[in-house]
């Protein structure tokens, strides 16, 4: 069953002239202009309604704001966190039986505080990534380092580490900074836009002129190469020509120089 027909339809239909068409066509672009503004004007609202409802302070949630916090400056400890209970009651649990150990048990003891970050956090996340293939890269460079780092203790410290009181604390510090997120960098699309942000984790950053590049790297340095090899063979062309018609133009000028009729003195 057919609709009715608009108002505009049918003048379409009855008005077969080129001027009334190009009229019709005209209002016609008008109507889906204020369309078209309409529905972004309602979608702008919409927006704004949703952020003013996201931004309440009296709905938030202490515990939502530390997740997030947690989840954007350190997904790996937000993941670990996240097995036993909601990762703000786990890092306040965390916290706490860390004062306990370290006000309780024996100063010789005190090399077990960075344990927990240095060593379970950073195992469980890699072996999360060997099946997900997420964050591999940064796990293949956090152990060398450790590896560096616990050398160097063993070197400079020898027995005296465990003696150290601040030590353990500092190492503690410096491997979960090495997991956690220090800079986005922005990645761009074909028209140069900022298109999404890629996180930069502190162990990727330290190890990133070590380690291999990937396959898409190498593609990107290639076609690089061969954009900038090719534009100085057309700036090498370019100056041969331009060489060329100066030598052309100044031999021709040497020619009608000659051939010119010398003026009586």
């Amino acid at each position: 069953m057919s609709k009715k027909p608009t108002e505009l339809e049918s003048a379409a239909l009855t008005n077969f002239t080129p001027a009334g068409q190009a009229a019709l066509y005209h209002i016609h672009l008008a109507q889906q202009a204020e369309k078209d503004e309409k529905a972004a004007l309602d979608a702008e609202k919409k927006r704004q309604e949703k952020a003013r409802e996201e931004n309440r302070p009296e709905e938030l949630r202490a515990g939502e704001i530390v997740d997030r916090w947690i989840k954007e400056w350190c997904p790996p400890l937000y993941q670990f966190l996240d097995i036993f209970s909601p990762p703000h009651l786990t890092i306040g649990i965390f916290i706490f039986a860390h004062l306990a150990f370290w006000y309780t048990v024996p100063w010789y003891f005190h090399f077990v505080i960075p344990w927990p970050t240095t060593y379970f956090i950073p195992l469980y996340c890699s072996w999360k990534s060997i099946y997900s293939s997420k964050d591999r890269v940064l796990w293949l460079s956090y152990w060398p380092i450790l590896g560096v780092l616990e050398y160097f203790e063993i070197l400079l410290f020898r027995d005296q580490a465990r003696s150290m009181v601040r030590w353990p604390k500092l190492k503690a510090i410096f491997c979960i900074v090495m997991y956690s997120i220090i800079d986005n960098q922005v990645i761009l699309d074909s028209r140069g836009k900022p298109k999404d942000k890629k996180p930069i984790f502190g162990a990727v950053k330290l190890m990133k002129k070590i380690l291999p590049s990937s396959p898409r790297e190498k593609e990107k340095d290639k076609e690089e190469e061969r954009t900038s090899s090719s534009g100085r063979e057309n700036d090498k062309a370019k100056d041969k020509d331009r060489q060329s018609s100066g030598q052309k133009a100044r031999s021709g000028g040497d020619e009608k120089a000659q051939k010119a009729p010398k003026k009586p003195k």
